[in-house]
């Protein structure tokens, strides 16, 4: 199904100005060219997802509960949550990764949305992240995940 969406759009589970498939990529997208490509397409889009549930924790759209299942299912299948590139910053103090919403931007035609979860089982789509509340989630992360 994702490569028939990528081909051609055909995806039956896309709805709105956000695409369901595309949880957690903003971020992977940039994780891999940082990384030089070392780090694989899943394990960045593993740490994506991880990164956006704790935002979207700290937004108040998923309970701890629910945080919790995803960090601790991501971890059981063997993701690392945390790369060190997350942490490098830019010439102007700013995470370097955050360039991935820009890039996202770009890739979704002018527009940012994003996709968040709204509990499990349900999205959120926003068109605007607070840079300084994602910056935190990251730290969680990387809390979480001793690095």
């Amino acid at each position: 199904m994702h490569l028939r969406h990528i081909r051609g759009g055909g995806d039956p589970f896309e709805f709105g100005t956000a695409r369901p498939l595309d949880f957690g990529h903003w971020s992977a997208h940039r994780l891999e060219t940082m990384s030089g490509n070392r780090i694989r397409h899943g394990q960045a889009v593993a740490a994506g997802i991880a990164v956006d549930s704790v935002y979207a924790n700290l937004r108040g759209w998923l309970a701890a509960e629910e945080l919790e299942a995803i960090l601790a299912g991501l971890e059981a299948a063997g993701f690392p949550l945390w790369y060190p590139e997350f942490g490098e910053r830019d010439s102007d103090g700013r995470l370097a990764v955050m360039r991935g919403l820009e890039d996202f931007r770009e890739h979704l035609g002018g527009e940012l949305t994003v996709t968040f979860p709204l509990g499990i089982g349900r999205r959120h789509e926003v068109h605007e992240v607070d840079e300084a509340e994602m910056e935190r989630a990251f730290e969680i992360v990387r809390e979480r995940s001793g690095g």
